[in-house]
């Protein structure tokens, strides 16, 4: 109750202005003038559509405001001055110029033009318009074309900033564009790349005040892939022409920052680019929970975007992995990361493109966490409560590339190779307790372990396609190579106490020894034939390879030399499998109208030979046919389809893992591949009336042989699981989300959203002689509103909620629920000039939390910056992380019968000065966040 008042109290103020300003807003612009009126062609009596109408003031050509014309050539233009002179020109590909001067009253605020005729022309149309008149915007046969110049943007801005302020362009808070509710995925530089297809390597570095015209077009390469793409799903690529060739330079940052608690950070990032060569550098090193750079420096001046991804890891919190190698905060607890590499790009005369790069990263982590587990039984409730001190070490290096050729316009092959090394350490000492009612202790164990880790691993990616001379023939094969090698050894050395029936004390002290080699490969082969206009017929091949060798010694400490080198053989075991998957799948594309169906049978075969040590070999070897349908209509799309996955090597192992000896784990050689069918339906639409965009999907799937971890809980609280298969699990799950975004003019906006996701699982739950199926729901509304006026301005608010809860078929559990919920206040201001305040605010809540961990917490992180120098290149910061001191991280989590409860010791309260010199100062606009996530 106390809790749920402070949330109000502490989002109240936000959002009330938030209300308060965007009405004024509205209401002043409903007050303004309004002209209206009807294109059409003068010979011919057809509707113009999409022709520019542009409203100047008649004394010094400033642009006021524009619009396009429907479909039906019908024009609307709101937000006029009143008692002013106004001229407005209407212009479109091929047809003369229209102008008209007028003036609007308060008595007589609205104007209707009527029908305006346009005359054919052969003159292009920079001979008939006035320099200072040039039209926003122009139709050039299917390319739309922007009039820089015609959108004001800060000294400072970069391109994104100008794409924001263009009618039927978004740019969500991730960089991500939409042109009319049509994604974005290539940007050229007067129609060449820069620093890559990536669209945010140009809109996040190069200055709007350089860019003489917006192009935007469809993606013809797609077009070339699927002929038959519906529109809404074509790529859209924007050229930017430059008035005045940027061929040379540089930009980055570099920055260093000291606090009090002997918090740092320090790093830099520059890139060099001559025409198509680019190469960057970087380093970082900071105390501080958080990445020497954001996702977006790394991937894109960092120059990771060009040779791609292998493996991307993202927390929600601003941590991050590429390609195994961590940038910072991708783990719990108290960290220092550093990190650093180089990137090298160039494109040869014959087109060659090449890439090279080399990166490491590394993370020492203090973490003390408190783990509690609220076990329900029939008639007891079980409490298992661990509070462990960990620290850990691991530094990784990764050496890749990537080359692409075409050499043709047909062509496309690329090779991605890299090699990878890694080397990590940790020591931990864990306390371990079970409590039967709250009071009743059962056990309790004191656990050091100490564990080392290396591994070597070496990938390939190959990529060929071949577009045919006929439309819609083509050939692609795709083929992926892993091999890694990896050592872990684990030292344990604990004491355990059991109260039940009689107090017993056991003792452990050995070494896991594992050692694990693995081999993957695999291809994929693609072909579709046209057969006539609205058909098609496919035919996909996957073949893989794999093996798995693993293999786990364990010893027992020599009492006499105190080393380990006593072998245990109930605890040691081999595992060497090998297998084959090969799948073909067959089908058709068949256009009818509007629909689009692909039917598919899919034939699967499996084989797969588990070799043991010390137990039998086992052989597995399966057939399947599955069926697929693919549906698509306008905004829906609806698919179905069927897979099977074989357990992994860690579950066939028959070796138990004690190194928890109140939490044993076995082995199953005899689990089968999990078969499961799945069904999708989604549907998205952008409404470019009302600047909407709005989408919705719903998912479920039923899985047979599903593996289940079947327990056994003895009554000294002792858990023991072991993986079985199980029938008849199935899971249901869907999201719905909207988003709209309020140009009120070009300086002010405000966007608002809404996004829910719900998911229900049936599961087995398989507990000492209880067999019974549980039903899990949950339920997760968020909601989003920003505001930005003129830039000096900007209040962000996020709240979320999630609701949890479970029911059994058997009495035996009792029913479950909890909810969370979260929010996240922002203010950034940039006055007076030179100065920029922001402040944020978030805030967890816990339903029911146990005794012992915090019920809710709140962060509270401020700063001020000062910009000087030519062009906002330097800025001084001094900010406070965390002014309550009350940071924590929790989180809950629920499944099977039980509730855990997570809560992290996190970093508190400090102060820092940070200076940061911006070499070209495409930093753009300071204050803020960079986020992954629109939700």
């Amino acid at each position: 109750m106390y809790a749920s008042q402070a949330l109000i109290k502490q989002t109240l103020p936000l959002l009330l202005l938030l209300l308060s300003i965007y009405p004024s807003l509205s209401s002043a612009q409903s007050r303004n003038g309004e002209l209206t009126g009807k294109l059409q062609d003068n010979a011919s009596k057809e509707a113009l559509s999409y022709a520019t109408v542009a409203v100047y003031t008649a004394a010094d050509t400033a642009m006021v405001t524009f619009r396009m014309s429907d479909e039906e050539g019908i024009f609307k233009v709101p937000g006029l001055p009143v008692s002013q002179d106004l001229r407005v020109i209407v212009t479109m590909m091929g047809y003369g110029v229209y102008r008209q001067e007028f003036r609007l009253t308060p008595q007589k605020p609205e104007l209707d033009l009527g029908v305006v005729g346009m005359e054919q022309t052969s003159r292009q149309l920079k001979e008939v318009v006035i320099l200072a008149e040039t039209p926003p915007v122009l139709v050039r046969n299917d390319t739309l074309e922007f009039n820089a110049a015609s959108f004001k943007t800060l000294p400072t801005s970069l391109v994104e900033d100008l794409l924001k302020k263009l009618p039927g362009v978004s740019v969500d808070a991730a960089g991500n564009i939409t042109v009319n509710g049509r994604a974005v995925q290539k940007i050229l530089v007067d129609g060449k790349e820069f620093f890559g297809s990536d669209p945010k390597i140009a809109t996040r570095n190069l200055p709007a005040d350089v860019i003489e015209k917006v192009q935007v077009m469809d993606d013809q390469d797609a077009l070339r892939r699927d002929p038959d793409m519906p529109k809404m799903d074509i790529p859209q690529v924007i050229n930017l022409t430059f008035k005045k060739g940027i061929k040379k330079g540089m930009f980055g940052k570099l920055y260093a920052g000291g606090g009090t608690d002997e918090r740092y950070e320090g790093g830099g990032i520059l890139n060099f680019f001559r025409d198509t060569t680019q190469l960057s550098v970087l380093g970082y090193s900071n105390n501080l929970n958080r990445p020497g750079f954001g996702l977006e420096d790394i991937s894109r001046i960092g120059g990771f975007d060009r040779s791609g991804f292998n493996s991307m890891m993202v927390r929600r919190d601003g941590g991050f992995a590429l390609n195994g190698i961590s940038f910072g905060a991708t783990g719990e607890g108290i960290q220092q990361s550093s990190g650093g590499g180089a990137n090298f790009n160039t494109v040869t005369r014959s087109g060659l493109k090449l890439n090279l790069q080399y990166f490491f990263g590394g993370i020492n982590a203090d973490v003390n966490q408190l783990v509690n587990s609220e076990q329900f039984l029939q008639t007891d409730t079980l409490n298992t409560r661990r509070d462990r001190n960990q620290h850990r070490s691991n530094l990784s290096h990764r050496l890749g590339g990537k080359v692409e050729w075409k050499p043709d316009t047909l062509t496309d092959l690329s090779i991605s190779p890299s090699v990878t090394l890694s080397n990590g350490s940790s020591s931990q000492l864990a306390y371990i307790n079970t409590l039967r009612n709250v009071s009743e202790l059962l056990n309790e164990s004191t656990n050091e372990e100490l564990v080392d880790e290396q591994s070597l691993g070496f990938s390939n990616t190959l990529s060929f396609q071949r577009l045919f001379r006929k439309k819609g023939r083509r050939f692609s094969l795709f083929s992926t190579l892993d091999n890694s090698s990896a050592g872990h050894d684990q030292y344990n050395e604990a004491e355990n106490i059991f109260y039940q029936p009689t107090r017993t004390v056991t003792f452990l002290d050995q070494l896991r020894d594992t050692d694990n080699d693995a081999f993957n490969m695999y291809n994929t082969l693609y072909f579709t034939e046209p057969v006539s206009k609205d058909l098609s017929a496919f035919a996909r091949l996957n073949v893989q390879y794999f093996r798995d060798d693993n293999v786990l010694r364990t010893y027992m400490a020599n009492v006499e030399t105190g080393l380990y080198d006593v072998p245990v053989a109930g605890l040691s075991n081999g595992l060497d499998r090998r297998g084959w998957r090969n799948l073909l799948t067959t089908g058709v594309n068949w256009k009818i109208k509007e629909v689009r169906i692909s039917p598919g049978i899919q034939f699967t075969s499996l084989a797969i030979r588990n070799g043991f040590q010390k137990s039998p070999d086992i052989n597995q070897s399966y057939f399947y046919v599955f069926p697929s349908l693919r549906i698509e209509w306008k905004q829906f799309e609806f698919n179905y389809n069927a897979d099977m996955r074989e357990p992994n090597a860690t579950d066939l192992q028959p070796v138990l893992d004690n190194t928890n000896p109140l939490f044993i784990r076995y082995g199953n050689p005899r689990l089968r591949p999990a078969v499961s069918n799945n069904a999708g339906l989604s549907f998205r639409k952008y409404d470019t009336g009302k600047s909407v965009n709005y989408d919705a999907s719903v998912f479920g799937s039923y899985s047979n042989n599903d593996i289940t971890q079947a327990r056994t809980v003895d009554e000294n609280g002792v858990q023991e699981i072991r993986p079985v298969n199980t029938d008849g699990n199935w899971r249901l799950s869907g999201r719905g989300r909207v988003m709209k975004d309020y140009k009120c003019n070009d300086k002010n906006q405000f966007s608002v959203g809404a996004d829910l996701f719900f998911s229900y699982t049936r599961s087995l739950i398989l507990l000492n002689s209880i067999r019974s199926y549980g039903r899990f729901w949950s339920l997760n509304p968020e909601l989003e509103a920003r505001l930005n006026l003129d830039d000096k301005l900007e209040l962000n608010q996020e709240f979320s909620l999630s609701y949890q809860r479970s029911a059994y078929e058997s009495n035996t559990f009792d029913n479950l629920r909890f909810h969370t919920r979260t929010s996240r206040s922002e203010i950034v201001v940039r006055l007076p000039e030179k100065v920029v305040w922001e402040a944020t605010f978030d805030y967890w809540y816990n339903s029911n939390a146990v005794p012992g961990l915090q019920k809710s917490f709140g962060r509270l992180s401020a700063g001020v910056t000062y910009l000087f120098l030519k062009n906002d290149r330097a800025q001084l910061k001094l900010s406070v992380y965390d002014l309550l001191n009350q940071n924590i991280s929790a989180y809950r989590v629920m499944r099977e019968n039980l509730i855990e409860d997570y809560q992290v010791e996190a970093l508190n309260r400090y102060y820092m000065l940070t200076f940061t010199y911006n070499i070209r100062n495409f930093g753009g606009k300071v204050g803020g966040r960079e986020t992954l996530f629109r939700f």
